[in-house]
Parts: structure tokens; sequence; C-alpha cells
């Protein structure tokens, strides 16, 4: 009965197709991920194979569509518990994500089977508001290779101390919103089989105290971690020793409040030597010197501070720093007054950050009086300065990474970048200068990487960048003026140059690349221009160049289009005017050597070579179309994509798919649908049937589509069910509906009428034999002998034929003794007339189907007798010859039916067989008496009631039955 129920849902499935669309999960492969964009909603870490995302309800059913080889998986879910074995089908899985906003707990044995589990994340509430969270103590079994855990948004104080017990392996834990007063509450918790742990985060919590537990100093676990993190806890308080377990750390974080008493309480705390330190959010006047003393007691070399409010930064305040001090990060912070010469006594200092912190000047080398700074790296981005003066920076000849991002700087004075033989790369993106000058760069001749993109630079002067011969990234923007030629402000080309980004206003502009000599490798070219003149395309520069990104309206290049004198591109991404006149974009066809395009914003309409855009095109793997005028992708158009695996569609016109756009595309793995309006119209119906039936290729988010109905927009699957109902999915649906009812019926029938069938066959079987039989051997004869009293007499002698027995004898093995040695005895070889009995062990036909031989030797029987006993109500055999007997006597309604009772049978035992209670209520039958006097008695009934069928003068029913 169930294994017909389960074939039920096979054909149930062919009723409304759509349902198997709407998948829970997606998987992606890996080289794909990157072009797969916003699509993703969770970091996947490259490496780690096939990456799914699941957004489910039921973690039994809803994960069903994941297939074992996922390595990487993202789950958003709105279940309440996760139940036990729930992930046990996906052995592969490397890094797990959960993020369940109703999530109340973890049931023991969760993870089971996940032996080669690295990094595991489970998030209760996002906002962290420490849910109330059942984890039981075997939640975690099973994660013995764990290396990574981090749990975010429940109340530590409900877990047990052998929570954490199975995870023997791990290396890093992070704790997130767990609402804990007291650092030991957490620590103390860990468990003694954590040996190998070294990364502890506690962040975001509520600490407000550091304490001191003889649990945590005398804790091998604790002695062993190199990284702690505590930021985003209101640290009041920090018990001396607190921290004594910790004589090794690489980094330290905190969050002190503006009432934390005394930084010196930090190394008072016992910590031993830390090599990085990470401090936010105090506001007090002495907070630089007393952290500059922890830095001395520490040995601390890397020393970070973020959202602090001080007075003053001088010498001063940094004359107790340790000469061991390398690196110092002053980020989003404000401190009244700075005097730029504090450097001076920590002159050992190689890196200073000072972002975010309002700064209008920074004339560190003011005053320097001939003192070297040994600084290697100097970042002051987002900030306030608006000039660099003359040798601004001379004091730093050792300088090879300058920051100035994000300011406001118009004016480079003459020398100011003077004295920084070593810089290597140099950032000045995204501030407002005008004008770049012949002297401006003249001494960076090491330079490396140079960022002036977001400047509206109105002048460029020639040779401004002939000393930048190691020259390898640039970028240069935003352009006011209308012609640039390359060749003359780099005096030729760096020979070095990788990628080049050039930007200019919403102006057309006329650009020169007269490249001479050839850089050694181009490999990317990005060019954000309104639009483009260039007079000389046919250079070897362009064919040097892998990667490119284009942005313009309108290019112009010796009559042909731009793209066609790059035969070596690898990567095309191209963003055009959408809304202006349609361009001919045939002349694509012509980069054999493309894998990945991207066209954005193009006007494909009325556009005669379209059709012909991807053709010759048989290396391309990613193809992302974004908002192109496009009304219809046609089998033609991808004839040649043999090697597409990604198409990736997101257009904001109605589009109508083609049937059969997709059977050219043999290596076709996915295709991801991120907004699409199609149209609701039939003639893509065929899409859904396909997308169904794949096997190969994953249509991603096809769900959530919507298509166009007079103006509206709905949703695609229930529309297209609406409209396109089709007569083959009538007819599928009909079929489905007729196969479940008749394997309904059969289940029933198997189960109520399965030996009323089998007996209905065999006695219609033996009916058609014996009529058919008979009349054969009549006529044989009839032609054997003459004369109608011969034929006459021959029928009568066939009928009688018919009957060979005078009784059937039905009987369990374990009665045959009573019945060779009683039964038989006395009917075939006493009395007057000596009766032929069938009994199945004599005279059943060698050969013969069982049944057949019961179904036949019954028939061929005046009457049945059947011997009842305990052990014949339990026997399958004896219950079928009871049937058969049954039936024949219902059919004849004579009396061809004898019912002996060997053995005294109980009601109750009796009530089992409702066929047999009938029988016994309506009709009379026998006893086989103890009493050795009325034996003769009922030898004689029994033998004339199979003579004559007379059992008028024994109506003896047992009160015991009828009652």
């Amino acid at each position: 009965m169930f294994q017909s129920l389960k074939l039920l849902l096979c054909f149930s499935l062919c009723d409304v197709s759509f349902a198997v669309i709407a998948q829970h999960c997606f998987t992606f492969k890996e080289q794909i991920l990157k072009d797969i964009g916003s699509t993703l909603s969770c970091d996947h870490r490259p490496g780690h194979g096939d990456y799914a995302e699941c957004n489910i309800s039921d973690f039994r059913s809803d994960l069903t569509e994941l297939t074992p080889e996922v390595r990487s998986l993202c789950i958003f879910h709105k279940a309440k518990m996760i139940p036990e074995k729930a992930f046990s089908q996906w052995p592969s899985l490397e890094i797990l994500r959960i993020f369940g906003e109703q999530l109340n707990g973890i049931m023991s044995k969760a993870f089971i089977g996940l032996s080669n589990l690295k990094f595991l994340k489970i998030t209760f509430d996002s906002s962290s508001k420490c849910r109330n969270v059942s984890l039981e103590d075997q939640a975690f079994a099973g994660l013995e290779n764990l290396q990574e855990l981090e749990l975010t948004g429940f109340q530590f104080k409900n877990i047990s101390s052998s929570t954490f017990n199975p995870l023997r392996e791990l290396v890093s834990l992070r704790l997130a919103g767990v609402c804990v007063k007291e650092l030991s509450e957490v620590f103390c918790s860990l468990s003694d089989n954590m040996a190998l742990l070294q990364h502890l985060s506690l962040e975001d919590s509520g600490v407000s105290t550091i304490d001191k537990q003889d649990c945590m100093a005398e804790s091998a676990v604790l002695a062993g971690v190199k990284d702690l993190n505590l930021d985003g806890n209101p640290i009041q308080v920090i018990e001396e020793d607190s921290l004594k377990v910790f004589q090794n750390l690489s980094s330290l974080s905190l969050k002190l409040l503006e009432q934390f008493e005394s930084r010196n309480s930090i190394w008072k705390s016992g910590i031993g030597q830390v090599d990085k330190v990470r401090i936010s959010g105090p506001k007090s006047k002495g907070l630089i010197n007393d952290l500059c003393s922890m830095t001395a007691h520490l040995s601390v070399r890397t020393l970070e501070l973020s959202q602090i409010a001080v007075d003053m930064l001088s010498e001063k305040s940094l004359q107790n720093c340790s000469r061991h001090l390398k690196t110092l990060s002053i980020c989003s912070s404000k401190i009244q007054q700075i005097d730029f010469r504090f450097w001076k006594v920590a002159a050992n200092i190689e890196s200073l950050t000072m972002s975010d912190m309002g700064l209008k000047e920074a004339s560190f080398c003011k005053g320097a009086n001939g003192t070297i700074w040994n600084i290697t790296s100097l970042n002051l981005e987002n900030n306030l300065l608006k000039e660099v003066h003359a040798n601004q920076f001379g004091c730093m000849p050792l300088l090879e990474r300058l920051v100035l991002s994000r300011n406001s700087i118009e004016t480079l004075f003459q020398d100011a970048l003077s004295g920084l033989p070593r810089l290597r790369t140099l950032k000045l993106n995204s501030n407002k200068i005008k004008q770049l000058s012949y002297t401006d760069f003249e001494s960076l001749s090491a330079l490396e990487i140079l960022l002036i993109d977001n400047n509206t630079i109105q002048k460029i002067e020639e040779g401004a960048f002939r000393k930048q011969k190691q020259l390898q990234e640039m970028t240069l923007g935003t352009l006011l003026f209308p012609e640039l030629y390359l060749t003359m402000i780099f005096y030729g080309f760096p020979p070095k140059m990788q990628n080049l980004s050039i930007e200019t206003g919403h102006h057309t502009a006329l650009l020169h690349f007269g490249v001479n000599p050839t850089p050694e490798r181009l490999s990317a070219l990005n060019l954000n221009i309104f639009g483009i003149y260039i007079d000389d395309c046919n250079n070897t520069l362009l064919k040097r160049v892998r990667e490119l990104k284009l942005m313009a309206y309108y290019i112009a290049c010796d009559f042909h289009s731009f793209w066609t004198f790059f035969p070596n591109l690898e990567s095309f991404e191209y963003k055009g005017d959408s809304e202006g006149h349609s361009e001919t974009y045939g002349d694509i066809n012509t980069l054999r050597n493309l894998r990945r395009l991207k066209l954005t914003s193009l006007n494909f309409a009325n556009n005669s070579e379209t059709d012909m855009m991807f053709w010759n095109l048989k290396k391309l793997q990613v193809l992302t179309l974004v908002n192109c005028h496009l009304n219809f992708l046609t089998k033609s158009m991808f004839k040649d994509l043999l090697s597409l695996q990604l198409l990736r569609i997101d257009l904001n016109n109605p589009l109508t798919l083609l049937d059969g756009m997709f059977d050219p595309l043999p290596s076709l793995r996915a295709i991801v649908l991120d907004e699409l309006d199609f149209r609701c119209d039939c003639e893509n119906n065929w899409f859904l049937d396909w997308a169904e039936s794949s096997k190969q290729v994953q249509v991603i988010h096809l769900q959530r589509q919507q298509c166009v109905w007079h103006y509206q927009k709905r949703d695609y699957l229930s529309t297209m069910e609406k409209l396109c109902q089709t007569d083959v999915q009538y007819l599928c649906y009909l079929g489905s509906s007729i196969a479940i009812a008749l394997l309904l019926s059969a289940s029933i029938g198997y189960r109520f009428a399965y030996w009323s069938c089998v007996v209905l066959f065999f006695r219609l079987r033996g009916y058609v034999e014996r009529k058919l039989g008979g009349k054969w051997r009549i006529k044989r004869r009839r032609r054997e002998r003459q004369g109608d009293e011969e034929v006459e007499v021959q029928v009568e002698e066939e009928e009688e034929e018919e009957i060979k027995f005078d009784a059937f004898v039905s009987f369990s093995r374990h009665d045959e003794a009573w019945v060779l040695e009683e039964l038989a005895p006395r009917l075939e070889e006493e009395g007057q007339q000596r009766l032929r009995l069938c009994l199945h062990s004599r005279d059943f036909e060698v050969g013969k189907g069982i049944v057949n031989n019961i179904s036949e030797s019954i028939y061929r029987s005046r009457r049945t007798v059947c011997v009842l006993s305990r052990q014949y109500l339990r026997s399958d055999w004896c219950s079928l010859e009871m049937r058969v007997a049954t039936y024949r006597l219902l059919e004849e309604q004579e009396h061809s039916l004898i019912l002996i009772f060997l053995q005294h049978i109980s009601p109750f035992q009796l009530t089992a067989f409702h066929r047999l209670v009938t029988l016994v209520k309506s009709r009379t039958y026998l006893e086989w008496p103890e009493d050795l006097a009325k034996r003769e008695h009922f030898w004689e009934c029994l033998r004339r009631n199979i003579v004559k069928g007379d059992m008028s003068a024994h109506d003896g029913k047992l009160k015991e039955y009828t009652e």
C-alpha cells in the first residue's frame, strides 16, 4: 500500500510543472562565482568548490535539492530548530553558514556526518539581541575536525559546559552578542578538549568587567590563545592579574568606556607580551600617554586607536612609547591639537595612519631640522587637506607608500613630492586637483602605482609622467580637456604598464595612443569616456590588451568598431547608451579569444546585425546582458557559443525567448535571471518546460520573475500557468488522475479482494476448460459412432464424467492422521455405498499449480467437507479452499459444503473469520463426538449428507455460536 502511494507522487509531478521550478536551493560552480554578482547573499571563500545558497522553511524536505558534492553552503531559514542529522546527506561540506531569525535551538547530533566541515557560522539574531536559545549537550557532536566556529545573538548563560567538548580541532572561536557581564562567564565554560584554540573573540556582548577567576588562570586552553578580541564591550573594570593566563598574545582588541579609570590596568592585568593592540572608545586627557606606557610594558609593535577623543598629541604624549612600536594607527578620532613633530620621540615608527580625523594640515617635516624619519608608509586618507606644500614629506626619504585619497587637495606646490625616491605607491584619487604640471612627479622615479581618478583635471602638461618608467598601474581622470596624447604625457609609454584607466567628463574627447615603444604587457585598459575619437587605433598597444572595460556613448575609430583593434581580448565589458541611437555591434564577433563578455545599456532595437553578434565566439564562457534593449533571444544568436557556461540576464524591457534557443549550448551550466520582464506570452512557455526537464542547467531565480500583461506586471509562473495550459498538459493531468485512481483501486483490491479475484479467475478458467473440452470430446465421439441413441447416451456419460469425486476433503496437515485413519477408511472402505474422496496429498495432479488443483478438485466433487480445527484456521491454503467452496455454495445454491468441527473452537477465535461465522450461523454442521457411542451416528449422518445432501434430521447448531 505504501509503495503504491509513493508511485502516486511520481505521477503527480506531471500535473503542474511549475512546482518543480520553484526551488529552494541554488548551486554554483566555483569558476562562475565571480560573475554571479549581487545574486550571492553570502561571502564565498575561494578554493572550496561548489557553493550553494538555500532559503528554506524545513531542514528535512527543502534541502533535498542539494547535490552531495556541495562543499560550501549558506542557509537562510524560518525553522525553529536544527534537527538531528540535518546535514548528514552532504558529507563533503567544508563551509556552512546558517542564518535563522526564528531559530530557537540546535538538537543533539544535528551535525552528525559532517566530518569534513572546517567552518561553521550560526546567526540566531543578526541584531545581537541575545535570544534565549537551547544548545543541547551533543549539539556539535560529529564536528571533530571543525576549525572555525562563529555564534551570534544568543544568551550564553544557557549553554552547558560540555557543549564544546566535541570540538577538538577548533582553532578559532568567535562569539558575538551573547550578553554576559563578566568575562569569566564565557572563558570558564570553554572545554579542555579545545587545546588547539588560537583565536578567541567575544564581541558586542555587554562585558563590563574582566574579572579574576581561578578557572581562567588554570585554563590550558586560554594559555594557548594568540588573538583575543573583546571589541565592542563596554569594559569599565579590569581586575589585577585577571588576564595573566595570556602570556603570548599576537593581538588584543578592547573597547574602553570614558569612565574607565586607568589604562595602566591593562598591563597590570598580568597579560604577557602582545604584538598588536587595538583600542577603541575612550575619551581621556592622559589616554595616549597611558597607552604608550602600556606598549612599553607589553613590547607592543602595533597600536591601533579608533573613535578616541583627546586634547593633545605631541612629543610628550609619545615619550613613553616603546622602542618596539613600529605601527601607529589613529582612525575616526578627534584630537583637538596636534604637534606633528611627535614622531621625533618615536622615530622607530615605520607605518603611520591618521585617517578620518578632520586634519587640515600634515606638516610632519616642518621644523625637522634635518632629522630623518624612517617611516615607509603614511596614510592620511579621508581628511580635509587642501594643499601639499613644497618638501612637505622631505624628512621621509624611505617612504614607499603615501595615501592622500578622499581629501580636498586642489594644489600640488612645486617640489611638493620631492625627496621621495623610494615611493612606489601614491594615491591622490577623489580630490580636487585641477592641474598636473611637468615637475609634480619628477622625483618619483620608483613609482609603480599612481591613482589620480575622481579629480576634475583641466590640464596635464607634457611630460608630466616622463620619469615614471616603472609604472604598472595608473588611474587618470576626470579629464575636462578635449584632447589627451598619451605619448606626450609619458614621452613614450611605461614599458611595465599593466593596468591603465582613463576617465573624462560628459564631453567628447580625442584620444591619441601613439605608443612608442610598446609596453611589455598591458593586460587591462579601462576607458570611461562620454564620446571618443581615436585616430591611431591600429597600434601595437591595443593588440596586447587582454581586458577592456569601455564606458562610452559614442566611439569613432577609423570608421571601424573600436573593439575590433583588440584581437587578443579575453574579457570585454562595454556600457553604452540604451536611450541613444542604435549602434552596430556585429563586430563583437571578431573577438575570437573572448572568454568573458558583459554588455550594459546597449540598444539592439532594429539592429540587423544583432543575430550575428555572438557568432565565432567559440571560447566564450560567460555572457552577461544588463539593461540592453533586446526584444528576442534566438537559437541562431547562440549557434557558436560552444564553451558558454554562464548566461546572466538583467533586462528592464519585456523579453521573448524563442523555442530551442539553448539547444546549441552544450557547456551551459547556469542561467541567472537577476531582474527580467518576460512577455506574458505562450511563446515563452517552452522555456518553463525546458527549465523543468533540464538536468544539466540551473535556471536561477526564475520563481522571482515577472511578466507584462495588459501594462501590468504579474508573477511569471502563475500567470503562464493560467494562460498556457496546453492540451498536452491537460492529457498529462487526465492520465495521471486515471493512473492514481487505478493504483488506489488496485491497492484496495489487493488488500480486501485478492483471494476473491484469484478464485474467480480460476473458476472462469476451469469453467471454460470444462465446457470447451467437453463439447470437443462429444463432437469427436459423434464422428466415431453412428445413431442418435448412441450420441444421447454419450452426452449423459460425458456430463457424468464432470463429477469425479463424491467429496473433496479440506483439512490441515496437522489433522492428516485423523483423515487418513478415521475419515477415509470409514467412507471409502465401509458401508453399502462406498464413496470416492479427493485428498490433496493423494489425488492432486502432479505438475499442475496448487490453485488450479484446488479449484478443479472442488468443482469436480459433489460436496466439500471442511475438517475444522485451530490449525485449520491458521492455514492460508485451507482458507483458500474454504473460500472456493463458499463461492461455489453461493453460486449453485445447493448443499455442497459440509462443516466438521474436529475440535471445540471458542467464539472469540472464530470472530476473525467473518465468512466462517456466517456459515456456522446459517447452516448445520457436524461435531466429532468424544463419546464413542455417538460416533456411529456421526458417520451415518456424514455419509447421508455426502450422498443425498440431507441434514434436516440433524439441525444441531451450537448455542455458543448463535449467541
